[in-house]
């Protein structure tokens, strides 16, 4: 059920040159609610936190979603557990599903090649083993905040496109994001005008949009080609 659907072309980008992030900020620590919509219609909510532990950066996030496919009612809840260092490199990702359709999976980022281990939702396990640099940036199927801490490793300073190795779980596919500065605009979030500063997400043809505040704390997404829309609220 993948509604970002531009990140699903992450192994399409040709290879560009990586930066490495920096050590978390403390303004990093965010937590929050997200409404989820597709064409204005709202479809479910996205709560998440990020937390600051010692050396660690954790990212925890619960989705629910509810739509109508094919005339029936879909319920779907899923949870998320993305384990960071202080220099954002991923050490391990948990998901689950549950609902009309479960699933899950962990991985492992920490040996020279990373483990992924699937229960499908036919039941079956499945275990894939990937090759990726310890820089990668996860960005799972419909989890929003991970967008907050690829914002992240943007370096300000330097500006221009900045491109960055990437891994969606779910779908196995790693490959290249490119994350470029639009401008800063006067954003409408949740009734209120606000300053925000406008990123631009890129994986080959598809784009996602990116508004974020002075801490760097993600309060808008977009994705134009498919009307999906996740907005903070207060």
């Amino acid at each position: 059920m993948l509604f970002l659907a531009a990140i699903a072309l992450l192994a399409a980008v040709p290879a560009a040159s990586l930066l490495r992030a920096q050590a978390p900020p403390a303004n990093l620590a965010d937590r929050g609610t997200f409404e989820i919509s597709i064409a204005g219609k709202p479809i479910g909510t996205e709560t998440f936190e990020i937390k600051l532990r010692s050396n660690q950066v954790e990212a925890q996030g619960e989705i629910h979603l509810e739509m109508e496919r094919e005339g029936k009612k879909v319920d779907v809840r899923s949870n998320s557990n993305l384990l960071l260092d202080e220099h954002f490199h991923p050490l391990s990702y948990t998901w689950s599903q549950k609902g009309t359709q479960s699933s899950q999976l962990s991985m492992d980022f920490r040996p020279n090649i990373a483990q992924v281990r699937y229960k499908t939702v036919g039941g079956q396990q499945d275990r894939r083993d990937f090759k990726l640099d310890k820089d990668v940036a996860v960005l799972d199927d419909n989890v929003i905040h991970h967008y907050q801490l690829v914002l992240e490793r943007y370096d300000a300073a330097a500006g221009g496109v900045q491109a960055f190795r990437a891994f969606i779980p779910q779908e196995a596919a790693p490959g290249v994001i490119t994350l470029r500065v639009v401008g800063t605009e006067a954003v409408d979030v949740d009734g209120e005008s606000r300053t925000l500063r406008h990123f631009l997400l890129t994986a080959e043809q598809a784009q996602v949009n990116l508004w974020a505040d002075d801490q760097g704390h993600l309060q808008l997404v977009t994705v134009p080609a498919t009307q999906y829309q996740a907005m903070r609220k207060k």
